[in-house]
Formats: C-alpha cells, sequence, structure tokens
C-alpha cells in the first residue's frame, strides 16, 4: 500500500511543473525559469518566476532524501515548497550577474522526520541566498540555506491515536546547502 502512495505522490509531483509551465507563457514574466533542485534535504523540480524587478516567486517538487543517504531508509518522502524571494542586492560583473535575496515561504509535504514514521507536515519556510546568472543570463544557478518551521502529524499505531509535533528536521536542517541549476525559458 506504501508503495503505491509513493506512485501517486510521484505522478502528481512530475505532472505539476510542466502544467504550470505551459501555463506561465500566458501571463506577463519578466522571466521564466524551469530546472532541477539538489540538496542532501532532497531532490526534486524547480520553477521561478519574475514579474517585478525586485522579487521573484519559486516553487520546489522535492523527493525528500532524510535517511536515504545514510541507508536508514529505502523510500523517499515528498514536499512541496513555494517561497516570494525579495531581491536585497544586485552585481553585475563581466560575464556573470548577481544578486542576493531573502523571503517566506510555504511548505507541505508526506516525509519522514527524526526518529519518526512517514507524517503529513505544513508550516511556514524561508530562504536566504544568491544567484549567478552566466551565459548572457539563460543559466542560472542558485545556492541557498531554508528553514522549515512546519508541525507534522502521524498516526501512533501502538496507542491509536495522531501525534502533532514540530518538524524537527526542518529546523536541524537549516545550514543543509541548497543548490538549484536553472535555464530560463524567457
Amino acid at each position: 500500500m506504501a508503495g503505491r502512495k509513493e506512485a501517486i505522490l510521484l505522478l502528481i509531483t512530475l505532472l505539476v511543473l510542466p502544467v504550470l509551465a505551459v501555463q506561465a507563457p500566458a501571463q506577463d514574466y519578466k522571466s521564466l525559469s524551469l530546472g532541477t533542485f539538489h540538496s542532501p534535504k532532497g531532490l526534486g523540480l524547480c520553477f521561478q518566476s519574475q514579474q517585478e524587478e525586485k522579487s521573484f516567486d519559486s516553487l520546489d517538487v522535492i523527493a525528500d532524501t532524510f535517511g536515504i543517504l545514510r541507508g536508514d531508509y529505502s523510500s523517499p518522502g515528498f514536499k512541496a515548497t513555494y517561497y516570494r524571494g525579495i531581491i536585497l542586492s544586485q552585481r553585475h560583473g563581466e560575464g556573470c550577474d548577481a544578486d542576493f535575496y531573502a523571503g517566506p515561504g510555504v511548505t507541505a509535504g508526506y516525509v519522514r522526520d527524526i526518529h519518526e514514521p512517514f507524517s503529513a507536515v505544513a508550516g511556514m519556510s524561508g530562504v536566504i541566498g544568491g544567484r549567478l546568472y552566466f551565459d548572457s543570463k539563460r543559466l542560472v544557478v542558485c545556492f541557498e540555506a531554508g528553514l522549515d518551521l512546519a508541525l507534522e502529524m502521524n498516526r501512533n499505531n501502538r496507542y491509536r491515536n495522531l501525534n502533532l509535533t514540530i518538524y524537527r528536521a526542518g529546523i536541524y536542517h537549516v545550514f543543509y546547502p541548497q543548490v538549484r541549476i536553472l535555464y530560463r525559458l524567457k
């Protein structure tokens, strides 16, 4: 049964971003980027759009790899995170431009936590980082750190009740690096 749930979540993950990418060009975006998310926290797809000069929106759909890289678990969880990046500073250089940003967001998913089974997770998130633009701003590489202040809910089979606790991995893994490699479509 768990394999079927994971397959359904993976299917949803693979369908969300292409649908957004097809619908997004109808809006008036200054830039539109699609790419991949890489971190010890997980791997996935990301979508960034920018309508205003000083902010951008980012959506990540990732397979949460908590405990998998250490060999503790064999199946990933799934998580979606949306945030608004507020550009704090911009630098222009020869062959490479950069901007630095921070911003709030929200996160939700079905993931593992420290010493916990799979749990439904929902809450606030935040990021701080920088973006580098290469090749006439077509290739974008983002380096950042992210914090998830979320609650998790799981079922305790022994006592047949629901547990509501703080999502500890979201706080403890704040210093895990997050890298996005994006191709700017527009």
